[in-house]
């Protein structure tokens, strides 16, 4: 279903499943990857996942900045005053997909 959903949406003619869901930073990346291969073996291998998949918080928060990496520079202007030299914000952002709700998926329930 989301394969399906995903070729339906306005991206996938520019992004792949790893460009939305993995950091875009090499730590992260495998980090994640290696998060998500235990997570989903065991939820696969026992049937114990909602259908839909729903993403976990961190996967959100995941999503959230690869939206945000990938459209700098449109919505830089958005986004909220950073505290220190790494870019922590001092408060969290509105996510992409609450309006954008079929970007990635195109028939991804908001």
């Amino acid at each position: 279903m989301q394969a399906e959903s995903w070729q339906h949406s306005s991206h996938h003619h520019v992004a792949v499943c790893n460009d939305c869901h993995l950091p875009h930073d090499f730590v992260g990346k495998w980090a994640t990857k290696a998060e998500h291969g235990i997570l989903h073996s065991v939820a696969f291998t026992l049937d114990d996942f909602h259908e839909p998949i729903q993403a976990k918080p961190r996967s959100s928060r995941v999503t959230q900045n690869t939206c945000i990496h990938c459209h700098s520079d449109f919505v830089h202007a958005l986004l909220p005053p950073t505290d220190d030299e790494r870019g922590a914000a001092r408060q969290e952002t509105q996510s992409c997909v609450h309006c954008h709700a079929n970007v990635g998926h195109a028939y991804r329930r908001p």
